[in-house]
């Protein structure tokens, strides 16, 4: 009965913030001050955000680490870790693809609070620390694959409301009644952001059906075919993409990442 009471108290909470805050917020009719200033001090909304984003996927692994044969005592080394990687990780990718503008300001580079961390870096890095990790403590690569799998996605939706706040991270110029309005240019865009939160949502539902009923490896497997899949689109309407020559790079490493584990799964599961 506490389980439902939560549920439906999340679901009034969500409701009352769509219909008072986020539909307004979209329709320009809110300004969102992506700072709050407390006297002297001040907190950006993006820093709070991601902060969230990151607990909320460490209480998801927490959970479940024990699925996987992780203790907890190694998960919070790890995930420490993990989290200083991820980091840098999507700051160092962002840096080297958009090397003009940060060239020219080298002191923002630093600056990860006014946004610029690109989820596929940190899951590259964070992919290269695990192999070498698991070989330290004697884990199978795919065993801890799975669990950051399945945890990440709950923290990626979250984790994208920072883009909402910073007003960055979105689509092409629509009149789609969801249109967002953008301060910077004045026009209504695809919220691409949001598309991607879905997607992220959509996948951790998926994972968690899997949880239990899939043989080492497909989770983590499974997440980089889905979020890569949906990632090849959604990064088709957006306006703020790396580009090398005529192409996205995040559509290149989507493409490829959807060919390689989508081997790697029909491989696993032809093997049953």
């Amino acid at each position: 009965m506490k389980k439902y009471i939560l549920i439906l108290t999340g679901i009034v909470l969500a409701a009352l913030a769509v219909f008072f805050f986020f539909i307004p917020a979209f329709a320009g009719e809110i300004v969102i001050n992506p700072v709050i200033s407390l006297g002297n001090l001040e907190i950006r909304w993006y820093g709070l955000i991601l902060a969230g984003a990151i607990f909320s996927a460490y209480l998801v692994a927490r959970k479940n680490s024990w699925k996987f044969g992780v203790s907890k005592e190694n998960l919070d080394e790890y995930a420490f870790w993990l989290v200083i990687i991820g980091v840098l990780g999507a700051r160092v990718y962002t840096v080297i693809f958009n090397w003009d503008f940060y060239s020219k300001n080298p002191s923002e580079i630093y600056q990860i609070w006014h946004g610029g961390l690109a989820i596929y870096g940190a899951i590259l890095s964070c992919l290269i620390f695990t192999y070498f990790y698991a070989r330290r403590k004697a884990y199978t690569f795919f065993h801890l694959f799975d669990l950051i799998a399945l945890s990440l996605p709950l923290g990626q939706a979250i984790g994208r409301f920072g883009n909402f706040v910073n007003q960055e991270a979105y689509g092409l110029v629509t009149d789609l009644p969801w249109k967002m309005y953008i301060a910077a240019d004045r026009q209504y865009h695809h919220p691409a952001f949001l598309y991607e939160a879905i997607l992220d949502i959509a996948i951790f539902l998926i994972l968690f059906k899997l949880l239990g009923k899939v043989k080492s490896g497909i989770i983590g497997l499974s997440y980089l075919f889905l979020y890569s899949l949906g990632r090849f689109f959604i990064e088709g309407i957006r306006e703020d993409s790396f580009f090398v020559g005529n192409f996205r790079v995040d559509q290149i490493i989507a493409f490829c990442l959807v060919v390689i584990s989508g081997f790697f799964i029909l491989r696993k599961v032809a093997k049953n």
